[in-house]
């Protein structure tokens, strides 16, 4: 089991940790005709707008209470009531998400209070739902903020189940903020193999795909779950969990209506498949499809092939913690030692990682000053640190200086042999032969026979 070390440095000059509210914006943004409301100053909210649009290049409709200098001394709860007063009756939203900034967390502020209390004076905008989230800047990460957004909706939508019976069987999807639109749609193409109905939470494959609206702008989310099928996932035969982060929501669906979960990390690597592929043929009765079957041999093939090149080479990863479980399993299946793994917060399944080294803090921890590493799995911010010497492949937020990256799948037996293939292209174009062409000290170009002859 791997130790793991905290930078308890009071000063990060390579930030790997991004806020929580930031997180929980994109787990809202997963929900149908939803708004996400920043009860904050109106920088904020600008950040996270600004982070969100250079990653996904797309509009991000994030709102702010736009809180001031008065209201940061006397309380912003009017901001708050006015603003979601405004969202209702302006643009009358399925959801509202509520994310508190640590100018908020510090106040005090009660923001469940607030929003009781506007419910009860409100009663025109009853079918909104609004959903409170504490998400303080100054703890967690952008993980956990996505996390417990997901949490909170979950835990303030779900209905007990009807008893009606269902042609085919539902199963829950808890995704962790490391996948993307790719990933869940591949997901979502598994479940369907096997003949069963998916709820998806959140399910930004329909919103943040990078799909082209039928409005110049939306003040909402442009798709994602809607609130019906959040409130039967009581209903449910299973809770399949992607990614750590997300087994809290699972515990609980578990504990208050008897659904059953099961983790699958991130779906990378042949074991991980393998666990889901049979827990969804046990479940639905239904043999693994042809499809199926051939991805996973490609997979292998892949393996077979790249292993030349990742034996033994040697990467460090700078990414949140259930994206750098992922791609640690991952690299380890081909032999890859992964020598140090830099991520924002502690969390139990890290020390199953088998690295030489994990710490917590920024990137600048990210190269160790020993062994020379043969590539680097990390943001956009990594790369601006390590390139051209060392090469980085894009994963994990931001990712502003390529296009495409909601559409890189890492999920599956697909998504795995592609982040192979990745990994092995990326080591390709910086290798160097071991054994250096050695030449002879006897040997002459036909120039110097030419000059011998004339002579």
């Amino acid at each position: 089991m791997t130790t793991i070390k905290k930078n308890n440095s009071p000063l990060s000059t390579q930030p790997l940790k991004t806020s929580p509210a930031t997180g929980a914006t994109v787990a809202s943004l997963g929900l149908q005709n939803s708004i996400p409301l920043l009860h904050g100053a109106q920088g904020c909210s600008a950040f996270a707008k600004v982070y969100l649009i250079s990653h996904f290049r797309e509009a991000i409709p994030l709102q702010n209470t736009a809180m001031d200098h008065i209201s940061a001394v006397m309380g912003g709860d009017e901001n708050l009531d006015q603003a979601m007063a405004l969202l209702c009756e302006k643009h009358s939203p399925d959801v509202i998400a509520v994310m508190t900034t640590g100018l908020t967390e510090l106040q005090g502020t009660d923001i469940s209070r607030v929003i009781m209390d506007f419910k009860r004076a409100n009663p025109q905008f009853e079918s909104t739902r609004i959903v409170a989230m504490n998400t303080p800047d100054f703890t967690g990460s952008m993980q956990t903020g996505f996390a417990h957004a997901v949490d909170r909706v979950v835990r303030q939508l779900v209905l007990p189940p009807t008893g009606v019976k269902r042609e085919r069987k539902q199963v829950n999807v808890l995704c962790s903020v490391g996948m993307t639109a790719a990933d869940i749609e591949t997901m979502k193409r598994y479940l369907d193999a096997f003949n069963l109905d998916s709820v998806v939470v959140p399910d930004i494959s329909l919103s943040l795909d990078g799909h082209m609206g039928d409005e110049d702008f939306s003040p909402m989310s442009m798709g994602g779950t809607t609130v019906y099928e959040i409130e039967m996932m009581s209903e449910s035969a299973l809770t399949i969990v992607i990614g750590e982060s997300m087994l809290s929501t699972a515990k609980w669906l578990e504990k208050r209506f008897g659904v059953p979960y099961v983790c699958t990390q991130m779906g990378m690597g042949i074991e991980s498949m393998d666990k889901l592929v049979m827990t969804l043929t046990e479940l639905s009765g239904v043999p693994v499809p042809n499809w199926i079957t051939r991805a996973r041999k490609r997979l292998q093939d892949a393996m077979v092939d790249t292993h030349f090149l990742l034996t033994n080479a040697t990467v460090s990863l700078g990414l949140e913690p259930d994206l750098a479980i992922g791609y640690a399993s991952l690299l380890n299946s081909v032999g890859t030692k992964v020598s140090r793994v830099v991520t924002t917060v502690e969390t139990p399944e890290l020390r199953n990682i088998d690295a030489e080294e994990i710490f917590i803090g920024d990137l600048s921890m990210l190269l160790p000053s020993e062994e020379p590493v043969s590539a680097v799995i990390s943001n956009t911010h990594a790369a601006h640190i390590c390139e051209p010497e060392i090469p980085v492949i894009r994963a994990g937020y931001p990712c502003h200086d390529q296009y495409g990256n909601m559409d890189v799948c890492q999920f599956g037996y697909e998504g795995s042999r592609e982040r192979l293939f990745a990994v092995a292209n990326s080591l390709l174009l910086n290798h160097k032969d071991e054994v250096e062409p050695h030449v002879s000290c006897y040997r002459f170009t036909p120039s110097e026979v030419t000059q011998k002859e004339r002579g």
